[in-house]
């Protein structure tokens, strides 16, 4: 038998003549006027959701994983400047400082040496790492500051040279002008045994620290980037590539992974961003006028991608792509050919640029702002709705959240979405997490998150709502949105007013939608 409606069912009773309790007739007139409300409020046209649609800004902000890198491996002996906001360091992590004996590592004086000073002065601070064993010059630059016992040249740990590991080496005074430096058997049995423990370790450490923005897979050939470039004898090999590209797909789950080129096999089944430490010249086609531009091998990063691990090309929607411009020719184009270094940008997806680069000089505040917000993500709120404008205590609320990405890259890091309300006085009095993963936010994209929460416990009145998004690890900094008006010390933005009510049970509480 089919139901019948609420007014079928009255009618029904009123033409039969029959009697009913009080009680049913109270259930049916309170049906009645529950349904004529509802008919009368979709007949005009009303809705049960309150949207907010807070406006962009164009502003400049300091947002983590994202923007311009600084030089932080020898910070301790002297700092460095800071002109447009950068938070991200990078730290190189000489293996010979790190592990002092076979298996005995010394993560405290590294971090109090190279990480603590950075923090001191800004505690917003990340990193990125990269272990190095070859790296010339290394007194010179100020890499082998704190080493201690000789070979000042010698950025690996001497007992890899002694029994019973007895690991050759050679020194050289120069590849292709950069030296002096002493480089390690790469292809010997027992480096790739060694090698692979320090890669385990340090995901052990570092895995998941909310500290890093990513580890650059490094460890071999001349900066760890691979290559032997001017003294091809001592090249690594591809089984020792192999090994090591595995050993960190292996060990690392959640911090991000960065390795020089996109080769093969150095990148050949892997996920690993890129680092294009010769940007822009090595970056694109040579369509842009870019100085020094060679698009004709694999050092280039758009014919490796091309023509060598394609697979690779969409790797930045698990690792981050970053860059820097050690040439002065190289840094002008920041300042000279924004509109195109910013088209770059773009097309590949980078998050950071640096450590070298235009942006170690003061003085290009405009096309700065530009190129650093069109790095990594750019996110702001195009519309957040609620499913009921007057909300009973204890019961179920839908919402929606239009998220766009106006940026180049995703959100690689776990951030956590949260709607706050704030009484009159702008003391928060609910926190709830809204289930949303904002690194499937992708660049150039709005994205739709959709959720329920809840309510209890709270006086009825008339709160404001604020969307914030706050870092995984309490403490740390959160994401700032690209939206007004934004409470101070980047704590969210705020929306609008909403009433909470106890009314008793809601029209359909648990069965509304927001679309």
């Amino acid at each position: 038998m089919r139901a019948r409606s609420p007014f079928a069912v009255a009618a029904l009773a009123a033409a039969a003549g029959r009697r009913y309790s009080r009680a049913q007739f109270a259930y049916w007139m309170q049906t009645m006027r529950f349904a004529a409300l509802l008919v009368l409020l979709l007949s005009a046209g009303a809705t049960l959701a309150t949207e907010f649609a807070p406006p962009p800004s164009s502003d400049d902000l300091n947002n983590p994983h994202k923007g311009f890198m600084l030089w932080g491996s020898t910070w301790s002996q002297g700092g460095g400047d800071n002109y447009y906001g950068a938070s991200i360091y990078h730290v190189y992590v000489p293996w010979r400082e790190l592990e002092t004996a076979d298996q005995v590592f010394d993560w405290t004086g590294f971090e109090q040496r190279h990480l603590q000073p950075i923090l001191a002065v800004d505690p917003a601070a990340t990193f990125v790492l990269r272990p190095v064993a070859d790296y010339p010059d290394s007194v010179g630059t100020g890499l082998s500051f704190y080493y201690s016992g000789g070979q000042p040249e010698r950025d690996y740990p001497l007992f890899l040279e002694q029994p019973p590991l007895n690991i050759s080496a050679v020194d050289y005074t120069s590849c292709d002008g950069d030296g002096p430096g002493r480089t390690p058997d790469w292809n010997a049995p027992a480096f790739a045994n060694q090698a692979v423990q320090l890669v385990q370790a340090l995901a052990q450490r570092y895995d998941g620290d909310p500290r890093i923005t990513a580890v650059q897979v490094g460890l071999i050939g001349l900066w760890g980037e691979w290559h032997q470039s001017g003294c091809e004898a001592n090249q690594p090999g591809n089984a020792i590539k192999t090994v090591l590209r595995d050993a960190y797909t292996a060990a690392f789950s959640t911090t991000r992974l960065q390795t020089r080129y996109a080769r093969s096999p150095d990148v050949a089944g892997a996920s690993f961003g890129f680092h294009e430490d010769y940007f822009p010249s090595f970056t694109a086609n040579c369509i842009y006028g870019f100085p020094a531009c060679d698009a004709s091998g694999d050092w280039n990063l758009e014919y490796g991608l091309s023509n060598v691990v394609p697979a690779a090309r969409q790797n930045w929607r698990v690792n981050p792509v970053s860059g820097e411009s050690p040439l002065a020719s190289q840094q002008n184009t920041w300042s000279s050919d924004t509109d195109d270094v910013i088209t770059v940008l773009r097309d590949y997806h980078f998050s950071f640029l640096g450590p070298a680069g235009k942006h170690e000089q003061a003085g290009f505040a405009t096309p700065l702002a530009r190129i650093k917000r069109a790095l990594g993500y750019d996110l702001s709120i195009v519309r957040f709705a609620l499913g009921d404008p007057l909300i009973a205590q204890g019961s179920s609320l839908p919402w929606r959240l239009e998220l766009a990405n106006r940026g180049s890259a995703p959100v690689y890091h776990a951030a956590q979405l949260k709607m706050e309300l704030l009484d009159g006085g702008d003391v928060v009095r609910s926190t709830s997490v809204l289930s949303a993963d904002l690194r499937q936010a992708e660049p150039a994209t709005t994205t739709i998150y959709r959720g329920r929460l809840f309510f209890g416990g709270l006086p009825a009145g008339i709160y404001t709502v604020r969307i914030a998004i706050a870092d995984a690890l309490p403490g740390r900094p959160g994401i700032i949105l690209q939206n007004t008006p934004r409470y101070p010390a980047a704590a969210g933005v705020r929306l609008g007013q909403v009433t909470l009510g106890v009314i008793g049970e809601r029209i359909f509480a648990d069965d509304f939608a927001v679309y």
